[in-house]
């Protein structure tokens, strides 16, 4: 079928956008009651929501500052993320992990809190499945680990981890557990453990931990970094140790030949296939 004379471009685009797009804003906000939903901006999710959502009257530079807000202030844009060094997923399985599942918790610094000029701070923190590979592992036990998470981490618009100058070294060979914890104190760095550890109803001996703090930390670590001539350009490093709080967006579980990370709990609601929402 071709095109009529009459066609509107625009009007086209904005038609496709406000179908497809909004079909999947509905299933990113279905706690809020996905096409029953009654539209209003008191709650955080609600503003949001009513900010993402493609109205039939919008103009081209609305439809396209909604875009712009979804996929990427709101987060959708996942193949956007920061640029890491790494290695392949079989590697990661296989080799480093020795079959092992390994949850990893991620943190990030909340958008409003981010100090202009510097990037988004963030947080991981990983840990061994204990008594289990990738042979033995069931959905079962991985629904149980992510309502477990769900309760420590996810309650409360996440669980704030506080990091800061001082590492909190927690290594207990028989369990295992190997962390680096980054925090304010070392109560901080309890703290951030306890709720971890009890992720798999473990508690910390705190004879494995072991406290490293600099003696002169502002200047080992200072809030504002030095700049240093790089490319004939003067350039700010990097921070080292910011302090800065990160909140808890999700948990994953990486299985030796699953290729991809299996999500246990995500708080953010842009990942549809939780094993718990």
């Amino acid at each position: 079928m071709t095109i009529p004379p009459e066609f509107n471009e625009v009007e086209h685009l904005q038609s496709v956008v406000r179908r497809y797009v909004n079909r999947q804003i509905r299933e990113d906000f279905q706690d809020l009651g996905g096409d029953t939903w009654e539209p209003e901006t008191g709650t955080t999710r609600g503003a949001m929501r009513h900010a993402l959502t493609h109205k039939d009257n919008d103009a081209l530079p609305v439809t396209l500052s909604r875009l712009f807000l979804y996929y990427f202030t709101y987060g959708k844009a996942q193949a956007l993320q920061t640029p890491v060094y790494g290695v392949p997923t079989e590697f990661y399985q296989q080799e480093a992990l020795s079959y092992i599942p390994v949850v990893t918790l991620r943190f990030q610094e909340d958008v409003e809190d981010i100090e202009p000029g510097y990037d988004q701070v963030r947080g991981y923190i990983n840990f061994r499945i204990s008594g289990e590979t990738h042979k033995t592992i069931s959905t079962a036990k991985l629904t149980t680990l992510a309502n477990k998470v769900k309760t420590n981490f996810g309650a409360n618009n996440g669980f704030v981890w506080r990091k800061g100058k001082v590492r909190c070294n927690y290594a207990d060979k028989e369990t295992p557990y190997f962390f680096q914890i980054l925090s304010r104190d070392i109560a901080q760095g309890k703290r951030v453990i306890e709720q971890v550890l009890d992720i798999q109803t473990d508690t910390p001996n705190w004879k494995y931990l072991n406290i490293s703090e600099n003696s002169e930390p502002s200047q080992a670590f200072p809030t504002i970094p030095p700049t240093e001539s790089i490319l004939g350009k003067s350039k700010r490093l990097p921070r080292n140790r910011p302090i800065a709080d990160v909140r808890f967006t999700r948990a994953e579980c990486h299985i030796y030949g699953v290729p991809k990370a299996v999500i246990l709990f995500d708080r953010t609601k842009l990942y549809s296939k939780a094993l718990v929402s």
